[in-house]
């Protein structure tokens, strides 16, 4: 059974090196995308309710009422930056109709963070959403495009979860 995480907590360093963990950046909105009441994070959550894993979920309903530019709303960014970079396995996840900027913002900060491909968080990226501005990015930094299907990206992410268990276990 998974661990919610939920801002504005943090991991300490002892464990994350001890836990494997999943960040989930995408829009906030409410609307269930014809998913009978659940959100999209939801939908993820539920599907990993097996795995012995840490999900780092970032919903916070105070963060839609801090004002553009204002402190708290960079310092929502930044904790969710330094999040996703923590985090072993990353879902960007923007469905077709949905604007994410801060879920884009995310993805381009862990583009730039990431100096190579064996560093970092694996990125698992669905939806084209934002005219497929993520699916793009995705592809030209070595990212795991996935496509529009939510299952598709939470079974890719899934044996991404796997594979960094392993190696969390082998070291």
């Amino acid at each position: 059974m998974p661990t919610i995480l939920r801002v504005p907590a943090r991991l300490t360093a002892a464990e994350r090196k001890a836990t494997t963990t999943l960040f989930l950046a995408g829009p906030f909105d409410d609307d269930d995308g014809g998913r009978g009441g659940a959100s999209w994070r939801d939908e993820v959550i539920a599907a990993c309710a097996d795995l012995d894993i840490t999900i780092i979920d970032p919903r916070n309903d105070r963060w839609s009422e801090l004002p553009v530019g204002s402190p708290g709303r960079r310092g929502a960014y930044e904790w969710q930056c330094a999040a996703a970079f923590d985090a072993d396995v990353v879902i960007v996840w923007v469905p077709v109709g949905s604007h994410a900027p801060t879920a884009l913002m995310i993805l381009g900060y862990l583009g730039a963070k990431r100096s190579n491909a064996k560093r970092g968080s694996s990125v698992v990226v669905g939806g084209s959403g934002c005219d497929g501005l993520a699916m793009l990015f995705a592809q030209n930094q070595r990212l795991f495009p996935v496509g529009d299907e939510l299952r598709e990206v939470i079974r890719i992410a899934r044996l991404q979860l796997d594979a960094a268990a392993g190696a969390k276990a082998g070291a």
